[in-house]
C-alpha cells in the first residue's frame, strides 16, 4: 500500500467519530490543545496531535503531519 494511501486512512481513524463542524479556524494567535481540530486555509480539516513548547503544533492533515506555530494554553494569562 502506498504512503500516501496509509496515511489518509491514519487521519481517517483519527478523525472517527469527531464533529468537524467543531473545526476552529486556523491562526497563528488562535490557542491550540491536543485533539482539538482545525480549519487550515491551506491544509485544511486537521487535528492537533500533540502541542510542542513554546509555540508549536503537529497536527495531522489528510495529506500528512505537519508543525504548524499556535499558542499553547499555558501561554495564555
Amino acid at each position: 500500500m502506498a504512503k500516501r494511501q496509509k496515511q489518509k486512512e491514519k487521519f481517517d481513524d483519527l478523525m472517527a467519530g469527531m464533529d468537524t463542524s467543531t473545526a476552529i479556524p486556523y491562526t497563528m494567535t488562535t490557542c491550540f490543545k491536543v485533539n482539538d481540530l482545525l480549519n487550515h486555509p491551506v491544509f485544511g480539516l486537521g487535528k492537533v496531535i500533540k502541542c510542542l513548547s513554546p509555540n508549536k503544533i503537529h497536527v495531522m492533515f489528510r495529506e500528512g503531519e505537519k508543525f504548524l506555530i499556535g499558542v499553547l494554553p499555558q501561554d495564555i494569562e
